[in-house]
């Protein structure tokens, strides 16, 4: 655990005291006891080497009589050593032999369990029942089950695979295939033979299809969104992929696809999909803070949608988004206000086509100076032909004049960077972008990849005409026991006129940990009152990179905890050019992410390694401290 410094956080430790009081408060602890009576001191395991002694005690029915200062039932020691034997069965440990004794000194009494696990058993497995089809060679079910021939047995593995035993015979067009599964115990040659029987029936097809709860330009996209047809071969795949799609509409409350299987003769497998609309009217309501070396922060949300206005397939929202952010050095306060609202219509063209037009205004305080505008866009976006490759296009135009100047920026330098001046920027985008992780929120596997590119121009009702390139590269590969190795790689270039509001930045909790929000990025450095600061105004180039080793660790009340070891890279300069590949800004850290129903809560510490002073960017500054949800890459 990384200590915090003891002034800024020390509001931690205390806490940290307070629920460790807590915890120890509500510990069951024992009652009085008579002189002479007997009571339950510890229980202890000998001869164990595979399974530990806490993994056996913990789960025992003597804990609680321990717990309670009671002395020892026989028949309760006798149970507790049926469930010791039965640890060491589900581990392959066929012939394990567990006895127990109990020893009594002046009323302290001792029950001691003695393990001899023997040899553990090695798997074989056994497949009865597959028809000959080329579609489904045993090799294909015998995948399905993580368990090698002749490798350890393991009851745990063999039980949560028996579900995917049945899918991918069921699969391959066995509608109504059945199962029965059994672990025969060889003990005289250490083997535990899984045995798979399959009757599979008829191979099938999907038949007729009825769609209920929902009618007009609804049940189309419903119907446009079905991953089978009548006559098709029949495939759980397809049924799971058909729910997600409709899932995906954002429109259902609940979505049933079932298929008819009272008859198991039958290989005509009627459907039938069952959706209920769900509200129409959202509101939503957040807020939050945010802490940094530089800035205390409070964040509002108030945002209200309602779907199928005007029109079946649309759905209208607005949102509000106010700020205020303290500077730490009481040298004032950043007010922020965003508003949106926006008109997004599904299947705007043809299925899973989307189009969207908003409008809103800003009024942000920046570190630099205050920005405010309106703002407007229209956008489109479809797959191309894979829903894991999507590409997105549209038309945006700002309006944006400057104010509330910060000391730093004198008139030279506000005149270099265009802040003299309303800025007006209109630009075409496109984005085409690929998702191959296996989720979105935590991934452990897969890769991520993106390429957005702007065209300002006075065609776009512009005053100023640039091209803006933006690449980025994420992958994720596991590790052993559940720990996942993640990268990413982003970098970022305008080529022509330099806007002041699409200059790039970099710092903070998702870009590079070693800075504070926006830090990083050119800056203009000087002393204000006898101090020095750093106030970051943007540049035209931009690289970020990070690497990090997320590793499991715990539970906590069955969220998983974990710890994170990153490096992070990068520079923003004022053109692509002057990016210097061989001095870059690095930074390393620790982290921790704990896994809520509202994705990961994470808390980051990074430290420069490098470029700390001078007239880089925040020289003053030598570490940071970021709290955040969702991962950062």
């Amino acid at each position: 655990m990384l200590a915090a410094p003891r002034k800024r956080f020390s509001f931690l430790t205390g806490g940290v005291a307070l629920a460790l009081t807590l915890v120890g408060c509500s510990s069951s602890t024992p009652g009085p006891r008579r002189p002479g009576e007997e009571w339950l001191k510890s229980i202890q395991v000998e001869g164990n080497k595979t399974i530990k002694d806490k993994t056996l005690v913990t789960g025992l029915g003597l804990r609680r009589t321990q717990q309670r200062g009671r002395a020892p039932d026989p028949y309760l020691v006798q149970v507790d050593e049926d469930r010791i034997r039965g640890e060491y069965l589900r581990k392959g440990f066929l012939s394990v032999d567990v006895r127990s004794r109990v020893e009594t000194k002046q009323n302290a009494t001792t029950v001691i369990y003695t393990v001899e696990e023997g040899i553990r058993a090695r798997t074989r497995v056994v497949i009865n029942g597959l028809p000959q089809d080329p579609e489904l060679p045993v090799s294909k079910v015998r995948a399905a089950l993580p368990l090698a021939d002749n490798a350890p047995f393991e009851y745990e593995i063999y039980d949560e695979a028996k579900e995917g035993l049945k899918n991918v015979v069921e699969d391959a067009g066995y509608a109504h295939v059945k199962l029965d599964t059994k672990v025969v115990a060889d003990r005289a040659n250490h083997t535990a033979i899984v045995q798979l029987d399959y009757t599979t029936g008829p191979k099938s097809r999907f038949g007729p299809i009825e769609v209920t709860g929902i009618d007009g330009p609804l049940r189309d996209a419903v119907e446009n969104r079905l991953q089978f047809e009548p006559g098709q071969q029949y495939s759980t795949a397809a049924i799971a992929a058909t729910q997600r799609a409709l899932y995906g509409l954002g429109r259902f409350s609940t979505v049933r696809v079932q298929p008819e299987k009272s008859d198991p003769t039958n290989p005509v497998v009627a459907m039938k999909v069952d959706v209920s609309e769900g509200a129409r009217h959202e509101v939503k309501l957040g807020g939050g803070f945010g802490v940094d070396p530089a800035t205390y922060e409070v964040r509002g949300r108030v945002a209200y949608s309602v779907a199928g206005w005007p029109f079946p397939m649309d759905t209208a929202s607005i949102e509000l988004r106010p700020a205020y952010a303290m500077l730490r050095d009481a040298s004032g306060y950043e007010p922020r206000i965003r508003a949106l609202a926006k008109l997004e219509r599904q299947d705007v063209f043809w299925t899973y086509s989307k189009g969207e037009v908003e409008g809103g205004y800003n009024y942000v305080a920046y570190e630099a100076y205050t920005a405010y505008g309106p703002r407007a866009r229209v956008g489109f976006s479809t797959p191309l032909g894979w829903d894991k490759l999507q590409l997105q296009v549209g038309w945006g135009i700002e309006q944006a004049d400057f104010r509330n100047f910060h000391p730093l920026l004198d008139e030279s330098l506000r005149m270099q960077l265009n802040l003299n001046d309303t800025e007006v920027v209109g630009a075409y985008t496109q984005a085409v972008s690929l998702d191959l992780r296996d989720h979105p929120l935590t991934p452990t596997l897969g890769a991520f990849a993106e390429v957005r590119v702007a065209e300002a121009t006075k065609y776009a009702g512009s005053n100023y005409e640039y091209v803006q390139v933006v690449p980025e590269v994420r992958g994720y590969v596991p590790l052993l026991r559940g720990a996942v190795l993640a990268g990413k790689v982003r970098t970022g270039a305008t080529f022509g006129d330099l806007a002041p509001t699409e200059r790039f930045f970099s710092g903070g909790s998702s870009s590079h940990r070693g800075f504070s929000e926006r830090k990083l990025a050119p800056s203009a450095i000087g002393l204000v009152d006898g101090d020095l600061r750093s106030i970051p105004y943007g540049g035209g180039g931009m690289l970020q990179t990070s690497i990090e080793a997320r590793i499991p660790i715990t539970e906590i009340k069955e969220m998983p905890l974990g710890g994170v070891v990153f490096l992070d890279g990068g520079d923003v300069t004022e053109t692509y050019s002057d990016l210097d590949l061989g001095n870059l800004h690095w930074a390393a850290g620790i982290g921790a992410r704990l896994l809520t129903i509202v994705g990961p809560v994470r808390a980051d510490f990074g430290y420069r390694l490098n470029r700390k002073g001078g007239m880089n960017p925040d020289p003053d500054s030598k570490f940071a401290f970021h709290l955040s949800l969702g991962e950062a890459f």
